[in-house]
């Protein structure tokens, strides 16, 4: 992948996994570099290293490394190209694997889970608007020979999602020197002719240079630079740096359904956004609940300390479901190995009410 910086001497970490490794290992130094690269994506390779303690060389090509191997990888996407919507699927048994492969090349479907319960797969999916759902559920899915049931719930209101999370490896002083000081906010313009190229183009590496990316879209290398910093600033443009999560301590994905008055929404999602297991709190349109939260866990024991805690801190919150991720298949385009790790990319598509496809992003 192209570098941004890369302006001292290399001090000699190691490129590759010790003798006999058979799967790629999570260094210790590599969640801090996670962590610098979600609070600031496209910072230059010198700014990185320096919040790190190394040189520049070394931090790309321990980033580098951790690409290659599978291990992280960075994503770009734009939330208001599409509606977003939660799908669990009850399929007959022997259908499961087929299904899984099916659904994990379709563009639209953005992610994947196969977990505990009645129904077998969770998917996210990126849709035009509910018509396109009623559409793909109606269409695509029930053409897959193995599906019984489908349901849906919309995402209403994302509260918190992947881009916000954060292992929190790095110390304050470490986290000021990666952010940038305080603009202010402008207001969100418009889509505009190339936006959507240039999404599309950064999809697969959110650090592709300036200079790639007007190649790619036509545009100038000032429009792109300055695009980046408008979409990103107005929150229309989001950076999220994923990692092979079990490799890092973090074993158990849980998903909770809850309902909540929903006058009590805003209050309840504005304390969660502060647990640090919390991954995913969005509003829901479901037939039992209206809160879907998705929490990432290092021990199957704190799964019962969670739901415990939420209970505690909330008596008005009823969850009516819980289901355990088995295996993640496809992590925000990303095809993902029995180990956990990133092999192909799937750009992002957009499922539209006329049950055709065009490109388009999503946002879990």
């Amino acid at each position: 992948m192209p570098h941004e910086s890369a302006d001292s001497p290399d001090i000699g970490i190691p490129d590759i996994d010790p003798p006999g490794s058979a799967i790629p290992v999570f260094g210790e130094r590599d969640l801090d570099l996670v962590n610098a690269l979600q609070i600031n994506p496209r910072a230059p390779w010198g700014r990185i290293g320096a919040s790190l303690g190394m040189d520049a060389t070394t931090a790309a090509r321990r980033w580098r490394r951790l690409t290659e191997s599978g291990l992280a990888w960075l994503t770009a996407y734009a939330p208001e190209f599409a509606t977003v919507a939660y799908l669990r699927l009850h399929c007959r048994t022997e259908a499961i694997a087929e299904i899984s492969g099916r659904v994990c090349a379709w563009p639209w479907v953005v992610s994947v889970e196969r977990i505990t319960g009645h129904y077998a797969l969770q998917l996210t999916v990126a849709l035009e608007n509910p018509g396109a759902l009623d559409g793909f559920v109606t269409g695509a899915l029930a053409a897959l020979p193995g599906v019984l049931a489908v349901r849906p719930a919309i995402g209403l209101h994302t509260y918190l999602e992947g881009s916000h999370w954060r292992p929190q490896a790095l110390d304050p002083a470490q986290r000021t020197l990666l952010t940038d000081a305080p603009d202010r906010p402008r207001p969100a313009s418009t889509r505009r002719p190339g936006d959507l190229d240039l999404l599309l183009a950064l999809g697969s590496d959110a650090r592709r240079t300036n200079t790639d990316l007007a190649a790619d879209t036509g545009l100038t290398e000032s429009t792109v630079r300055r695009r980046i910093t408008e979409m990103t600033r107005s929150q229309r443009l989001l950076f999220r740096c994923d990692f092979a999560e079990a490799h890092a301590g973090w074993s158990v994905i849980m998903t909770y359904r809850a309902s909540l008055p929903a006058h009590d929404l805003d209050t309840v999602t504005a304390a969660l956004r502060a647990w640090p297991e919390i991954r995913l709190c969005v509003a829901t349109a479901d037939d039992e609940s209206n809160l879907l939260l998705i929490t990432w866990l290092r021990t199957p024991a704190e799964t019962l300390h969670t739901e415990t805690r939420l209970h505690q801190s909330f008596p008005h919150l009823r969850i009516t479901e819980r289901q355990l991720t088995l295996r993640t298949l496809k992590r925000m385009g990303r095809l993902l190995n029995p180990a956990g790790l990133a092999t192909t990319h799937v750009p992002f598509g957009l499922w539209t009410a006329t049950g055709g496809f065009r490109p388009g992003a999503a946002n879990s």
